[in-house]
């Protein structure tokens, strides 16, 4: 991408982090970049310099957070001139907050403060505007936010979920993706679901030769005690409350330090499963954790991307069995099997890739659900799978 940029052109670049805004600003001279910036003498935000950055005609790199308030931007005409970068899969669909279907239907809408387009679009009411405060604690002013931006729908009846608007997916002279494995991504199908037209372009070659290294650098291994418990998302939630269960994990894990991990820095270790099951309050442990003897390992969300801070570790554990929310799934018209094992194996590879394998030094790899090591063995035999692609929008 660096490389690729040109003087006649102006570029938004949207990263995961900080530090790669930084890279991109260090390492694209003689094009210069922007970032921008808050100014806490002169009461500036961060949304009010973008915006001066963009009448300006500056090129702009900056993190995915800013999505919210490129949209109003977006919808003034301002990105217009820009060929927009995105690295990294953005989070096109993303859960807001969860709600009995009795509590949206009481509090919300026989209220008046929300009104549901067909399309399950939510739009607060001027009564939630101007009684804000006297509402606030029964009301959840996180929706009422995300709801103001006109990205807010309710889905199955009980499930807020904000979705990126399509008018910054549609933006700009062009709008480049830069991901791993599209085609696992909710994005495709959400691109699907507007009839966005699109394009992906890949590298055969860097694929097979990606696959070639993961296969000489992955020691892959189970955990038999805990083959057979369920590991998805609503199974763990089930099993915190189960002796029976969480015991069978901290057991396990508590065996596998004290044999196969014995000797391994703590810090070195890598784990990913529901996080109140890990960490319960700050330095406190989750069931999981407690009397494993790894509670000081490395915690990170099983949908963790876009970070060089665990490039160190040498041993991982994945605690998932992985699955898009059917609830989800159903909204952006795609519920297929494939579709749910494709998206399975580009979450675990951008988790595993987090890892010291992302510097060609070799790694465990813990994988106890039989159906994520099934398909993460799949995709190492398969000789045909494209990876290191770019979705690019029509323009």
């Amino acid at each position: 991408m660096i490389k690729e940029f040109q003087q006649n052109k102006k570029y938004l670049v949207i990263l995961p982090l900080l530090s790669e805004v930084k890279r991109v600003i260090d390492q694209s001279q003689p094009i210069l970049f922007e970032q921008p910036t808050t100014d806490e003498n002169e009461h500036n935000t961060k949304a009010e310099s973008i915006k001066e950055l963009l009448l300006t005609g500056q090129n702009i790199a900056t993190t995915h957070n800013m999505y919210e308030r490129l949209v109003r931007l977006a919808r003034e005409g301002l990105l217009d001139d820009y060929h927009i970068i995105i690295d990294e899969v953005p989070d096109v669909v993303k859960s807001v907050s969860s709600k009995t279907k009795t509590s949206i239907e009481e509090f919300y809408l026989k209220t008046g403060y929300i009104e549901l387009e067909e399309t399950g679009l939510v739009r607060p009411t001027n009564k939630w505007r101007q009684n804000k405060e006297e509402v606030s604690d029964t009301l959840n002013s996180k929706i009422l936010s995300y709801a103001e931006t006109g990205c807010l729908y309710l889905l199955g009846e009980h499930m807020f979920v904000w979705a990126m608007p399509s008018e910054l997916l549609a933006a700009g002279l062009s709008v480049t993706i830069m991901t791993y494995k599209a085609e696992g991504s909710l994005l495709t199908s959400y691109l699907n679901k507007l009839s966005l037209p699109y394009f992906v372009k890949s590298s055969e070659f860097k694929e097979r030769h990606f696959k070639a290294a993961a296969l000489e650098l992955i020691d892959l291994q189970d955990i038999p005690p805990i083959s057979k418990l369920n590991l998805s998302h609503s199974g763990q939630t089930k099993g915190m409350s189960q002796y029976s269960y969480y015991s069978k994990i901290s057991g396990a894990l508590k065996n596998l330090r004290s044999r196969q991990l014995k000797g391994v820095h703590l810090d070195d270790i890598l784990v990913t499963c529901k996080k109140d099951a890990w960490l319960k309050q700050e330095n406190k442990a989750g069931v999981f954790a407690r009397n494993s003897k790894m509670f000081h390992a490395n915690w990170i969300a099983n949908t963790t991307r876009g970070t060089n801070d665990y490039a160190h570790c040498s041993h991982l554990i994945y605690l998932y069995d992985q699955h898009v929310n059917p609830v989800v799934g159903r909204w952006v018209n795609n519920s297929s099997r494939s579709f749910d094992d494709a998206y399975a194996l580009t979450e675990l590879i951008q988790w595993v890739w987090r890892s010291r394998v992302r510097r060609g030094e070799p790694i465990t790899l813990y994988l106890p659900a039989p159906r994520m090591r099934r398909i993460f063995l799949d995709w190492l035999d398969d000789d045909y799978n494209i990876i290191h692609s770019q979705i690019q929008l029509a323009a």
